[in-house]
């Protein structure tokens, strides 16, 4: 046999070999069950978990007074307490129940009958580092009484703006607030308010 024959079937033999080893390895795992690939790449994407509201506990103190024009006041002191959601856009709500701490005083005999709990709702935008709150009123008890020291008369003029960045764990702040009664008098309030995280 001619050695260019010889070669020719040496390399046509190899070739042979080669192409039926590539093509069984092709049909094979080279990766047994239970061993991992080191080479595989994970067929999931990694989920990000969406960031959840946190809850605040409110804790306020108001001494309210109405001045009347025609002489005189009438004062009241209030414990406020309750729980604020601000949700990861900022938005704030929440409840609060304001207490008369003691009966109001006033410097002329009065036959009104004095508010002793009043149900407030609390909304608020959270903003760079800053939360604004406004409060308003639910309801009182007894029903149809008055606030004789004029505590419901300033509660939308009391607007807290609390500093609260990033990680902050609680914050404080406070808010004097004056009004007309319409009759020549002044209602005016002093609050100091506090909010933790719970």
């Amino acid at each position: 046999m001619p050695k260019a024959l010889k070669v020719f079937a040496w390399v046509l033999l190899f070739a042979a070999f080669v192409g039926a080893g590539a093509f069984t390895a092709s049909r094979s795992d080279p990766f047994p069950p239970g061993v991992p690939d080191p080479g595989a790449r994970p067929t999931t994407t990694p989920t990000h978990t969406a960031p959840s509201p946190t809850v605040w506990a409110l804790g306020m103190v108001s001494g309210t007074t109405h001045r009347l024009h025609v002489g005189g006041s009438c004062r009241s002191n209030w414990n406020i307490s309750g729980t604020l959601t601000i949700q990861p856009n900022g938005r704030t709500a929440g409840d609060a129940l304001a207490t008369l701490r003691a009966p109001a005083s006033c410097d002329f005999p009065q036959s009104q009958v004095q508010t002793r709990k009043i149900r407030l709702v609390v909304t608020g935008k959270l903003a760079g580092g800053s939360l604004r709150l406004s409060f308003s009123e639910a309801g009182r008890t007894p029903v149809g009484s008055q606030d004789l020291g004029g505590f419901t008369n300033t509660l939308s003029l009391i607007r807290p703006v609390i500093r609260l960045p990033h990680g902050a764990r609680g914050s404080e702040a406070s808010v004097k607030a004056t009004r007309p009664d319409g009759d020549l008098g002044i209602y005016s309030s002093d609050s100091a308010l506090e909010l933790s995280l719970q």
